[in-house]
C-alpha cells in the first residue's frame, strides 16, 4: 500500500481510542461532530419510519448536532463531503454528496445544480466485468454462484466505493474547496462478508480491496495537491471484535496525517475519535464548538486557536405528512395491518437505541444517569443478558456495591465457568475492602484460565489497596508484558512507583499511560508528583494542569 505508506513516512501516525458501542453510525458522527452520541442523537443503524410505523436506514433528520463541514461553511469555507454516513437527504449548508448516493436515492446531492454532473457518476454494480473481478477473485470461475451469493455483494461493495470516489475526483476537480470529507466503508464490510479463515477461494479478497482502496486514496492525495493537509482515519481496526477476552483491552482505531506543519514520521499519543472535529476546526483557527468534547491533536494543530465560531443555525427539514396524519387515523379505530406487523421490528429498534445510549453515558462515567435506562431494559427484557452484565458495572461505578453483587452472583450462577467469573468477583471484593478474597479469586482465575493481562492489572488493583506496592508493581508489569496496549495498567505501575519512590520509573510509566489514553487525569496527577520530587518543577506545574483540565472537563449533559 504505498500510497498509505507515504502518508506515515512523511507524517504522523498513532492509535486513535474509538468509543462504544461499535454501531458505525454512532461513531462516524461522532467523528464528524465532535460529540457523543447522547448529544449528536445517532445510536443505531436505523430510526422510526414515520411513513409504515416500522424502522428506515437512519438518516439526517435524527441528527441534533451540526457536522464540522457545516460549521465551516456558515463562516464562509467551501467545505464538502461524500459518502459520510447520516448526510441523507442532502442538505446545506456544506456540499454533500450523502451516503445515499450510492443506492440512486433521490435527494442525495446538494445543492441541486450539481445533480446533473454529479449522478451520472454513481457505478452500477452490474458494470463489473469478469476480467476485473478475477483480480479480487482469481478462483471466481468455481464459485457456485446460484448458492453462493459473495462474489455479488463484493461486486455491490466496489461498485459503491467507486461511485463515492468519481463523486469525490469530481469535486475536488470541479469545485473551489477548502475542506472536503469523503468516507469510504469498503474496508470494513468486505472483511465482515470475508473474515479471516474464510473460503480458498476468496483468500485474496481482503487484500486486494485494500491495495484497490489505496489506489484510490493515492489520486484523491494527488487532487488535493502539497499545500492540503491530509488525514486518514479509522474507527477501529476493520473486522475487530469490541471485546478481546484473552487481554481486556478494548480496540482501537488508527489516525495518520500528512501536509504543511506536520513533522516527518512522528508519532501522536492518546488521540481518539472526539479529537478529529476539534483538530479540522484547529487547522482553519477555530476553537472547538460548544459540546465538543475533545481537543485539537497537538502534533497535527500546532498553533492555538484564535476565533470562536459563530452560533450554528441548522436549516429547517419540514415535518413529513405522515407525522401529521396518522394519530387522528388512529384516534378513529383506523389500523395499519402491515404498520401493525412492523411495529416489532420498530419496538427491537427502540431497545437497541436506549441500551445504545445508557452504554454512552456509562462510557462517560455518566453511571447514575445510566442505571434508570438499564433497569428498564432489563425489566422489559430479561433475557437481554449484556443489559444485565452492564447495568452491574453501573451499580458497581456508582458505588453500590450490594446491587453490583446481587446482579454479580446472578449472572454467575447461570454462567460459572465464564472467564469473566474471577474477575467480577475479585473487583467486587476490591470495592468492599476484602482484599485477600479479590487475590484468592484472581488466583483461582489464573489456574482455570492462565495468566491473562486482564488477570494481572485487577491483581495489580488490590495490591495497590494493600499498599503492598512490590506485589503491585510486579502484577502490573506482568500485565503489560502480555499486553502493553492496556493504559491501566502503565497507571498502576506508575503508582506502585511513585509509593515506592522510584520517581524517574514512576514518570516514565505515567508517561506510557498517558501515550495510550491522555484522557486520564490519575495518570496526569502522578507523573505531575513524579515530576515534582525530582525537582522538574515547572514540568510538573504543566502536568498538574492537564490533571485539572481533564477532571474539569467532564461531558456535556
Amino acid at each position: 500500500m504505498p500510497n498509505l505508506s507515504r502518508i506515515v513516512e512523511n507524517g504522523v501516525m498513532g492509535d486513535l481510542a474509538t468509543l462504544t458501542p461499535l454501531c458505525s453510525p454512532l461513531l462516524w458522527s461522532s467523528v464528524s461532530t465532535g460529540q457523543y452520541a447522547d448529544r449528536h442523537g445517532i445510536l443505531d443503524t436505523v430510526e422510526p419510519d414515520p411513513v409504515t410505523g416500522g424502522v428506515r436506514p437512519v438518516t439526517r433528520a435524527s441528527l441534533e448536532a451540526p457536522h464540522v463541514w457545516d460549521l465551516l461553511a456558515q463562516e464562509g469555507l467551501r467545505s464538502q463531503t461524500i459518502g459520510w454516513p447520516v448526510t441523507h437527504p442532502a442538505q446545506a449548508l456544506a456540499t454533500c454528496v450523502s451516503n445515499e448516493f450510492v443506492h440512486g436515492l433521490s435527494q442525495s446531492v446538494y445543492p441541486q445544480a450539481l445533480e446533473p454532473t454529479l449522478l451520472p457518476m454513481r457505478f452500477h454494480p452490474q458494470e463489473w466485468t469478469g476480467n476485473e473481478l478475477h483480480l479480487f477473485v482469481p478462483q471466481m470461475e468455481k464459485i457456485n454462484q446460484d448458492k453462493d451469493k459473495r462474489l455479488a455483494q463484493l461486486a455491490v461493495i466496489l461498485a459503491e466505493a467507486v461511485s463515492v470516489h468519481a463523486a469525490a475526483t469530481t469535486l475536488l476537480e470541479s469545485q473551489q474547496w477548502h475542506f472536503s470529507a469523503v468516507w469510504f466503508g469498503a474496508a470494513a464490510r468486505t472483511l465482515e462478508l470475508f473474515p479471516s479463515g474464510a473460503d480458498e477461494i476468496y483468500k485474496d479478497v481482503v487484500s486486494g480491496v485494500y491495495r484497490f482502496l489505496d489506489l484510490l486514496l493515492g489520486r484523491l492525495v494527488k487532487l488535493a495537491g502539497s499545500e492540503a493537509v491530509v488525514m486518514l482515519a479509522s474507527d477501529r481496526t476493520a473486522g475487530e471484535s469490541e471485546w478481546r477476552p484473552a487481554t481486556g483491552r478494548e480496540v482501537s482505531g488508527m489516525l495518520c496525517a500528512t501536509g504543511p506543519g506536520i513533522q516527518a514520521d512522528e508519532l501522536t499519543f492518546g488521540a481518539g475519535l472526539l479529537d478529529i472535529a476539534p483538530t479540522i476546526l484547529g487547522l482553519f483557527g477555530f476553537a472547538p464548538a460548544p459540546g465538543m468534547a475533545g481537543r485539537a491533536i497537538f502534533e497535527i494543530c500546532a498553533t492555538a486557536p484564535s476565533r470562536t465560531l459563530r452560533p450554528h443555525n441548522p436549516p429547517k427539514t419540514p415535518a413529513a405528512a405522515s407525522d401529521l396524519d396518522t394519530q387522528p387515523l388512529e384516534e378513529f379505530g383506523y389500523t395499519d395491518t402491515i404498520a401493525a406487523e412492523w411495529r416489532a421490528e420498530a419496538e427491537a429498534a427502540e431497545t437497541r437505541r436506549n441500551f445504545h445510549l445508557a452504554r454512552v453515558l456509562l462510557a462517560q462515567g455518566r453511571s447514575n444517569e445510566s442505571i434508570p435506562l438499564f433497569e428498564q431494559l432489563t425489566a422489559r427484557n430479561p433475557a437481554l443478558i449484556e443489559a444485565r452484565y452492564f447495568l452491574g458495572h453501573a451499580y458497581f461505578q456508582s458505588g453500590r456495591q450490594a446491587e453490583c453483587r446481587a446482579m454479580c452472583e446472578a449472572l454467575l450462577a447461570e454462567n460459572p465457568d465464564s472467564l469473566f467469573a474471577p474477575v467480577s468477583r475479585a473487583h467486587l471484593a476490591i470495592a468492599e475492602g476484602n482484599y485477600e478474597e479479590a487475590l484468592a479469586q484472581l488466583a483461582s482465575g489464573q489456574k482455570v484460565y492462565g495468566i491473562a493481562a486482564a488477570l494481572e492489572a485487577v491483581i495489580g488493583d488490590a495490591y495497590l489497596q494493600m499498599e503492598k506496592w512490590e506485589d503491585a508493581a510486579a502484577a502490573f508489569r506482568s500485565a503489560i508484558q502480555i499486553d502493553a496496549g492496556i493504559a491501566a495498567a502503565h497507571q498502576g505501575l506508575a503508582q506502585a512507583l511513585l509509593a515506592l519512590g522510584r520517581n524517574s520509573e514512576a514518570a516514565e510509566a505515567a508517561l506510557d499511560a498517558i501515550r495510550l489514553r491522555y484522557d486520564l487525569p490519575g495518570a496526569h496527577n502522578i507523573l505531575g508528583s513524579a515530576l515534582k520530587a525530582l525537582g522538574m518543577e515547572k514540568a510538573a506545574a504543566g502536568a498538574f494542569t492537564n490533571q485539572e483540565i481533564l477532571t474539569r472537563r467532564t461531558p456535556v449533559a
